[in-house]
């Protein structure tokens, strides 16, 4: 039998509820919510979503107060701001496997306390960075796996900047095999925008630079506009544009190949498989995203600052 808990069923978490019914075998699933709005639409969905109803056992929670502190993982997919503080409530509950979504928290210092919480209780969590299982970008980490440097451009007219750029800080960073990056954000709007996930969250415009040690290159930018995704990865000998809205590749110079855009309600069904089977998964680490996490905050707390005039401590992203 397979135990998952998965904290917060809104329109992330409700997706990876329905992942959860592909898993094979007997499967319990205690589900902790207290906004009725997220359980309705969690339940809506879980109605779309064809499974065996004699193998799935959802349990709906109030809070952690019900919890036994038994799972094969738990799925975090609150929103950022107080989510170090839940994840330590699970810790002392007796959880020790996590799925976190991105942004992990809103802050280096409380990145830091997780860490230190994480290994006090030898404990385990993944970021769920999840270009990493999209099966298209797979065949392209092997295409540049000799490369010694890349360009990486991202381009978008509909994802703000502090929402999607942990998503392809990640993958430059796989495909490079290289953690490190350094993250400039001069190019940074003076200004912010409305974040569709709440009132106490902005977005940021703009573009973002990188680097790490070798010279690889990452440019970041986002334009509010018309949706649209594109990214442009280059090494000097060959080249790949993808339109990753539309699910084409517009150019590449070596055999092309259809992409295809992967969706939470898909890919957490082999993440889940792999965490359980194998104690680990591609997505990155907690200790893995450090350097990307404060880089992020590094610079929108900047950024934020200078809009505000005054030092940032949380920046109020997720």
């Amino acid at each position: 039998m397979k135990k998952i808990v998965l904290v917060g069923c809104g329109n992330i978490g409700s997706r990876h509820l329905q992942a959860l019914t592909k898993l094979s075998g007997q499967v319990v699933v205690d589900i902790v919510e207290n906004y009725s709005k997220s359980i309705i639409l969690a339940k809506s969905r879980l109605e779309e979503t064809k499974y065996n109803e004699k193998y799935f056992k959802f349990n709906w929670h109030k809070d952690f107060q019900t919890l036994d502190g038994n799972s094969d993982l738990v799925i975090i997919a609150t929103l950022s701001e107080s989510r170090v503080i839940l994840i330590e409530k699970l810790l002392k509950i007796g959880y020790s496997r996590f799925l976190i979504e991105k942004l992990v928290c809103q802050s280096t210092a409380e990145y830091k306390h997780l860490l230190k919480i994480i290994k006090k209780f030898n404990a385990k969590g993944w970021v769920n960075t999840r270009c990493r299982y999209f099966k298209s970008y797979q065949k392209i980490k092997q295409i540049y796996k000799n490369s010694n440097k890349i360009s990486l451009n991202m381009i978008s007219g509909d994802t703000g900047l502090s929402t999607g750029a942990i998503h392809y800080i990640d993958l430059f960073s796989w495909i490079l095999n290289s953690k490190e990056i350094k993250l400039n954000g001069d190019l940074l709007f003076d200004e912010t925008y409305k974040n569709k996930r709440g009132k106490n969250f902005i977005e940021f415009g703009g573009t973002i630079i990188g680097s790490n040690k070798k010279k690889s290159v990452l440019t970041l930018s986002h334009f509010p506009g018309t949706p649209s995704l594109y990214v442009t990865i280059n090494d000097g000998k060959h080249q790949i544009v993808i339109d990753e809205y539309n699910e084409k590749i517009l150019y590449s110079d070596f055999k092309k190949f259809q992409f295809k855009l992967e969706h939470v309600s898909t890919l957490t069904t082999e993440i889940v498989n792999d965490i359980i089977k194998k104690d680990n998964c591609l997505l990155p680490t907690l200790n893995d995203s450090f350097n990307h996490h404060s880089e992020i905050f590094k610079i929108f707390s900047k950024q934020l600052g200078k809009i505000k005039n005054k030092k940032i401590k949380k920046c109020p992203i997720t």
